[in-house]
């Protein structure tokens, strides 16, 4: 069952009464949280980011998940890895700029600052046997899952099933865009990162989510929602329903659905609380990735050689650039230089995998569409001008 409630804004108490909402819609938090238990909260931490930017979780969805664990006994934590290189400072820099430290404070919930490792078996894994995460991920009583509603450069959409990626450790996370390339293999290697972890319950901030040059690049796009769920696949897939995206455009969906994770219809998931179809949002922008499902009948060979070419690419806005770096450092590839503090890379060695997007501090790189799109959109114009022009009345 997917829970959906309105939630106007991040007034504190709005907030609280919607996550309350949700979880008594579920059967109530005594049915995840019990009296001593560690409680592993998990945000959307991406980046040093404020609120107001929509790239994380915002503090108010974090501090009322926080405040009702506690109010049931349980011990809050939490915890994220952010990508690139993790230390306590740099995780002090994004709990402040990201209004986690305030959200701890207001809520009685610590802030994680154990750096060590741990390793999860998974046996069951079609791509992963095995998961390192960071260690209170291994060691928390249950998992409650707060992911952030945006689109993504790489993977379309970024949700709750996606979210689960931040139990690794921010160095380790190159290595599996590195080793998994294509989107399918990627989506795969996610999936069992996020069944390996076994979040008990998710609670989605779509508040205000983030669309275009997402997941930290893009535009706030107000939604107006907190939706919670047992069943992180069944959740996403009725997020994308409500902004208007087709759920077997987006990887991790058409894998789960592939693996029997998750129905292929939204008729087959139970919803409550607020009707989908009463809070569907238009216009919501993601990246082209029309041209990947032209050929999805190709075999893997033929699908690997062209689809590089019809993937959309990373763009460096030199002008924007202020020379930090972290591009270059967080590229799993190993191909971006800095030349003059500007970045210069080849691209017929990207990956795509868009972590030069996602890490840049200022919004100095975007997304240059595939030919593919170029040919669609000017279809699409010329197909209006057409509908303008002829008279249909006769």
């Amino acid at each position: 069952m997917v829970v959906l409630e309105k939630c106007p804004d991040y007034n504190s108490d709005n907030v609280y009464m919607a996550v309350k909402k949700a979880i008594d819609r579920l059967g109530g938090i005594n049915k995840y949280v019990k009296q001593g238990m560690k409680v592993l909260i998990k945000p959307n931490l991406v980046m040093k980011k404020s609120p107001d930017e929509a790239a994380t979780t915002h503090p108010s969805v974090v501090e009322a998940v926080a405040r009702i664990v506690s109010e049931a006994g349980g011990n809050a934590i939490i915890a994220d890895n952010p990508g690139g290189i993790i230390t306590e400072k740099v995780l002090k820099g994004i709990y402040s700029v990201c209004g986690m430290k305030s959200a701890a404070e207001k809520s009685g919930a610590q802030l994680n600052y154990d750096l060590e490792e741990a390793e999860l078996q998974f046996p069951g894994g079609k791509y992963l046997k095995k998961v390192i995460v960071s260690r209170p991920f291994a060691e928390a009583d249950i998992i409650i899952n707060v992911p952030k509603l945006k689109s993504h450069g790489q993977m379309v959409y970024t949700g709750a099933v996606k979210n689960m990626f931040g139990a690794v450790p921010g160095v380790l996370k190159a290595e599996y865009h590195f080793r998994m390339q294509e989107h399918k293999d990627f989506a795969n290697a996610l999936i069992d990162i996020f069944l390996s972890t076994k979040p008990s319950l998710n609670i989605m901030d779509a508040v205000v989510g983030m669309d275009g040059h997402g997941p930290t690049a893009g535009d706030p796009k107000p939604i107006g929602l907190i939706l919670a769920g047992e069943n992180a696949f069944e959740l996403d897939y009725t997020a994308l329903n409500v902004i208007g995206v087709s759920p077997f455009d987006v990887p991790i969906i058409r894998e789960a659905v592939e693996r029997k994770l998750c129905p292929s219809s939204i008729e087959d998931i139970s919803i409550e609380g607020v009707d989908p179809d009463s809070v569907r949002i238009h216009g919501f922008k993601i990246p082209h990735l029309g041209a990947l499902r032209t050929i999805r009948f190709f075999d893997n060979r033929a699908f690997n050689m062209i689809s590089k070419a019809l993937r959309p690419s990373p763009v460096f806005i030199h002008g924007k650039c202020i020379g930090c770096g972290e591009c270059a450092k967080n590229c799993p590839a190993k191909i971006i230089e800095m030349i003059d503090r500007k970045p210069v890379f080849d691209i017929s060695k990207c990956i795509r995998c868009f972590c030069c997007q996602e890490l840049c501090p200022v919004k100095a790189v975007t997304s240059k569409k595939s030919i593919f799109t170029y040919i669609k959109d000017f279809q699409i114009k010329c197909r209006k001008k057409f509908c303008k022009k002829k008279d249909f009345s006769s």
